[in-house]
């Protein structure tokens, strides 16, 4: 009942206009190669555990506020929060690299013990970040280092997301947008024009955007590229060919639809995973959340499918009470899993006062 209690309150929180207040302090975390600046979030208490929270593609970053209060609710319940600032996260781009960078992050702050005393961590992440999350949880490596993690929106097949994108007719016209903005380049090389006209598309289309870039955009550019955006964007044909090409140029030239694959590396993910999907999300269809799920032990998943959220929110109306239980129920199995480890943690150091 308690994590229930808990993820009730996380969840009370997440969807207030005001999130609660957190001490928050910049740091950096240093990997191998480059450090990575972040926002840490110090709970009042002792510690419950720390959460390592990736936001997913949005121009603000780890500063868009709707992904600062998921942080300073999960703080408000007793957690160590701490969300990076991924460059490349807010620059809308789509990279095996990041993937790597999540894995060095895992690693680096669950061997810090300033951040993480039991030496492991847990995992929040909507969207992209959250599948590649769980790409980087599947290394060898990072085996033992995670006690929880909780997406929100991800995906799990990545050929089928990306064409479901692309050409169904109920697809996000947004997610659309990155995904040429990404790939364009399979099929059409270096086009500064179109890749600037397609990157202004998302940009307008971003939360916390007070004015329009790709009106000037596409007046300063050439008529012949103009045409070809306004097509991708426009006509369902024309993309669908184009997306075509890409698919198959992208299959000779480079190896990114295996390296964002996350199907084929569930079962070597050892932790526990709550996968919330909305029903209604246009980015990811919730198919894929049935087939994570499909994918891992059943003991070590719970799968929340709810009309409450759209595409990696969690924002959450009080209005829809009747239906928020099975969701809360999904943040109780993601914090019941760090509570686990901290109780086999305290048995450890002190086996007769836990028995006592």
């Amino acid at each position: 009942m308690k994590y229930f209690i808990e993820a009730a309150l996380f969840a009370l929180y997440c969807q207030r206009p005001e999130p609660p207040r957190a001490q928050e302090d910049e740091i950096l975390i240093s990997l191998p190669n480059k450090k990575i600046p972040a926002i840490l979030y110090t709970p009042k208490n002792t510690p419950k555990g720390t959460i390592l929270a990736v936001n997913g593609l949005a121009y603000l970053g780890n500063k868009d506020p709707r992904f600062a209060a998921v942080c300073k609710s999960a703080c408000a319940v007793g957690y160590t929060v701490i969300s990076p600032l991924l460059k490349e996260v807010t620059e809308f781009k789509i990279e095996k690299e990041t993937i790597d960078t999540i894995r060095e992050m895992i690693l680096a702050v669950s061997s810090d013990p300033n951040y993480s005393p039991k030496g492991k961590i847990s995992y929040i992440a909507p969207s992209f970040s959250g599948s590649m999350g769980l790409i980087a949880a599947s290394a060898p490596e990072v085996k033992g280092r995670l006690e929880s993690i909780l997406t929100i929106g991800a995906y799990c097949n990545v050929q089928s997301t990306l064409d479901y994108v692309m050409t169904s007719p109920e697809g996000d016209e947004y997610g659309r947008m990155i995904l040429l903005y990404n790939f364009i380049k399979f099929q059409m090389g270096e086009n500064r024009e179109i890749e600037s006209a397609l990157k202004a598309c998302v940009m307008d289309g971003s939360y916390g955007r007070d004015s329009l870039e790709l009106p000037s955009v596409l007046e300063s550019i050439k008529p012949a590229n103009r045409k070809i955006f306004e097509n991708l964007r426009d006509d369902p044909e024309y993309r669908l060919e184009i997306w075509k090409k890409i698919v198959e140029n992208a299959g000779k030239k480079a190896s990114f639809l295996k390296d964002l694959e996350v199907e084929d590396k569930l079962n070597s993910i050892s932790c526990s995973i709550s996968v919330v999907h909305g029903l209604g999300d246009k980015v990811v269809p919730p198919q894929q959340a049935v087939r994570i799920a499909e994918c891992l032990e059943k003991d070590k998943v719970r799968l929340i499918l709810t009309p409450l959220i759209s595409h990696g929110d969690v924002g959450i109306s009080l209005k829809t009470i009747p239906k928020i239980f099975d969701l809360i129920n999904g943040f109780a199995f993601f914090f019941k899993q760090i509570g686990r480890s901290r109780f086999s943690s305290a048995q450890k150091r002190d086996p007769e006062s836990v028995a006592a």
